[in-house]
């Protein structure tokens, strides 16, 4: 029983905070923002804050982070303390600068359906396809992507950044595809880039959730 209460006393916890953090980033959203300005309240709590996910009707509403492995914040929080939340993170070998072929983003799957804890609804056909797009704010700019492929797997060769051929990118696309449950018609194509949400599914201490997605919208381009 104590067990039990410490966990869900984490949880508030944690939520607690992150929810402090939503408070200033909607604050600072609509048209007094500075659009050339990457919001300085949350950079002041965090110098590896770059941008923010969100996917409708799910908990993923979220700040981003980056450092230099994908060790230190599958245990700390956007504040940097030892949280067992984690945080949202982009893979460490990944550019903000711009856009890779491919951006990799880690976060848990929690059991309160925080964090990463939503990406097991898209295993479901009729759930994916009232959800098919994901929000992902890099710095200033915000993109909108069309999921593509979700699938579990044990398997480790979805996680590259880059492709050197268009030959090596096709053949990538078509083994993410082929891994998909649920069926999705839309088109990829060299000229695409991807985005890759990736958590544990709590099953299998080596198995994943994957979600690839392509970009289709730029700031409302």
């Amino acid at each position: 029983m104590v067990s039990i209460f410490n966990g869900m006393s984490g949880y508030y916890e944690s939520n607690k905070k992150y929810d402090a953090i939503r408070e200033i980033y909607y604050q600072q959203k609509g048209p007094a923002r500075q659009t050339n300005n990457l919001n300085k309240e949350l950079i002041a709590l965090n110098d590896e804050y770059v941008g923010w996910i969100s996917i409708d009707d799910t908990r993923i509403d979220y700040p981003v982070v980056k450092t230099v492995n994908n060790d230190f914040y599958l245990t700390h929080n956007f504040y940097k303390e030892k949280d067992k939340t984690g945080s949202i993170f982009i893979d460490y070998r990944n550019s903000v600068d711009q856009l890779d072929k491919n951006t990799i983003l880690y976060g848990h799957n929690m059991k309160d359906n925080s964090m990463f804890g939503s990406l097991s609804k898209f295993k479901d056909q009729s759930f994916f396809e009232n959800h098919k797009n994901i929000s992902f704010e890099l710095f200033n700019d915000t993109y909108t992507w069309e999921i593509f492929s979700v699938y579990t797997d044990k398997d480790t060769d979805w996680l590259k950044t880059s492709f050197t051929t268009a030959e090596e990118f096709t053949k990538y696309i078509q083994i993410v595809r082929a891994r998909s449950l649920i069926k999705v018609p839309a088109e990829v194509v060299y000229e695409d880039t991807l985005l890759t949400l990736s958590t544990c599914t709590n099953v299998d201490e080596d198995e994943r959730i994957i979600i690839h997605a392509k970009l289709i919208e730029k700031d409302g381009e």
